[in-house]
């Protein structure tokens, strides 16, 4: 383990570099931990960040409605492969009845064919997950259910109506019975709860590159169950990796899943479609990095101005978290650092860099050149002077407030497959296309979800 000076001076250095205004991070090896925290919370009140801090974890969320969801299968009130009809028999999809092939299986593993980021203000009374899920109904579907793999907001929201349904409570109240108050994690589930914490307020890049603070500080509450509003410290959070490394045993002993499921929620259901250097397939909730070493499981989160990540790695019983207080690459970059460096003091770790372009690769832009679609992006992909460049401008964008557009190179790293530099942010990701006919693609992959092509048709 690192010394609690050698794990601060790393948080540290790592805020700073990337231009993060404030990191809370803490992993732990076995029975030991170590925290750190540093910068601020707000940039406009200069709060510090302490170790108690609390920071929104976003997507993070979803492994608590899938640890959920699995609870109640195993207390026989769900089963994994049944259709989601049985149990929402009202919900629609494309203004019918939701497809019957579609399985609470297919929605924990992002399979379900549904596209996927609906969110919209239904309000924050306790009916909104059930408000949520009516206006599901103006989704459309993708891909059938159990083909490709598409992150789907959506399914996660559905699942936390099931979980209402079937257990006569609120998703927030059944996540405060059923986990947080067994594992001991203090969090907000709920906008008003905010000033009982010393709560991080989120942060943005403005067309000039500058930070400033989010206009809106929550997403809606009615997609709670995907992640909008489920707030904690990094010490909170390694609870629960904790209970999860443990196959499913609290610290304090408790019992909350079988280990059985502990590990089935660990294994891949799917592939993805394209090689983007993140997680190689996913599980029930859990994203799966079957290329690291050792063996990992994780998942991210991103809310409105905040980044949060979770690794957790079973051979070695270790895990790592990282929340900001800020989006686009400096966190990520914030992150990688912290992991790295952490991980190199436990062990002879291995994480795949991200490839460099390949000049000598022969790209056909034509071949990619339109428009693609999303339920809350449109990405359009033109040609100029040879270079791919990609203008993604948000739509439907009722309940995340007003987004700018963001605007991506795509430098070749195979004859369908790039690296993306987020221009001015900084960021790089991986992105391609997939699916092809007629030799043009059907879809475009970023950001771990499926664009159909709208224009010109393939």
């Amino acid at each position: 383990m690192l010394s609690p000076d050698a794990f601060a001076a790393l948080v540290a250095d790592a805020a700073r570099e990337h231009n993060v205004p404030g990191v809370a991070a803490a992993y732990i090896r076995g029975s030991e931990m170590r925290q750190a925290s540093t910068g601020v919370l707000n940039l406009a009140t200069q709060v510090a960040v302490t170790d108690d801090a609390v920071f929104q974890v976003g997507s993070i969320t979803k492994v608590f409605t899938g640890t959920l969801t699995m609870q109640l299968v195993e207390q026989g009130r769900l089963e994994l492969d049944a259709p989601v009809r049985r149990y929402l028999p009202d919900l629609q999809i494309a203004h019918r009845p939701i497809d019957e092939a579609i399985t609470i299986r297919h929605l924990l593993s992002h399979t379900s064919g549904i596209v996927g980021d609906l969110f919209c203000d239904v309000g924050r009374n306790d009916d909104s997950t059930a408000r949520y899920v009516e206006r599901c109904a103006g989704l459309q579907y993708l891909t059938p259910p159990g083909g490709l793999f598409s992150y789907c907001n959506s399914g996660f929201g559905i699942l936390g109506r099931l979980i209402e349904v079937i257990t006569g409570a609120t998703w927030a109240a059944h996540l405060r019975t059923a986990l947080l108050e067994p594992l001991g994690i203090a969090a907000i589930t709920d906008a008003e709860e905010a000033p009982r914490y010393r709560t991080a307020m989120g942060h943005v890049v403005d067309d000039d590159g500058a930070l400033q603070l989010t206009p809106t500080c929550w997403l809606p509450r009615g997609a709670e169950a995907a992640g909008a509003r489920l707030t904690m410290s990094p010490a909170a959070l390694l609870k629960f990796a904790r209970m999860h490394l443990s196959d499913g045993v609290a610290a304090n002993g408790t019992r909350l899943l079988s280990a059985e499921t502990a590990r089935a929620m660990r294994e891949p259901v799917v592939r993805l479609p394209l090689d983007v250097v993140g997680f190689d397939a996913f599980g029930l909730s859990w994203g799966i990095f079957d290329s690291w070493h050792p063996r990992t499981v994780g998942h991210d989160g991103g809310t409105i101005g905040q980044s949060a990540f979770m690794r957790l790695f079973p051979e070695w019983d270790a895990a790592v978290c990282v929340l900001t207080n800020a989006t686009s690459g400096g966190p990520a970059k914030a992150f990688d650092a912290i992991l790295r460096a952490v991980l190199a003091e436990i062990g002879p770790a291995r994480i795949p860099e991200k490839p460099t372009p390949n000049p000598d690769v022969a790209v056909d832009p034509a071949r990619f050149v339109g428009t693609y679609e999303t339920y809350v992006n449109r990405m359009i992909v033109s040609a100029e002077n040879g270079e791919l460049r990609v203008r993604v401008v948000q739509s439907n964008t009722e309940g995340l407030g007003e987004l700018p557009d963001h605007h991506l190179i795509l430098k070749p790293l195979g004859e369908d497959r790039f690296l993306a530099e987020d221009e001015p942010y900084g960021g790089t990701s991986i992105v391609g296309f997939t699916n092809f006919e007629n030799g043009r693609p059907r879809f475009y992959f970023g950001g771990y979800r499926l664009a159909e092509r709208v224009s010109p048709s393939p």
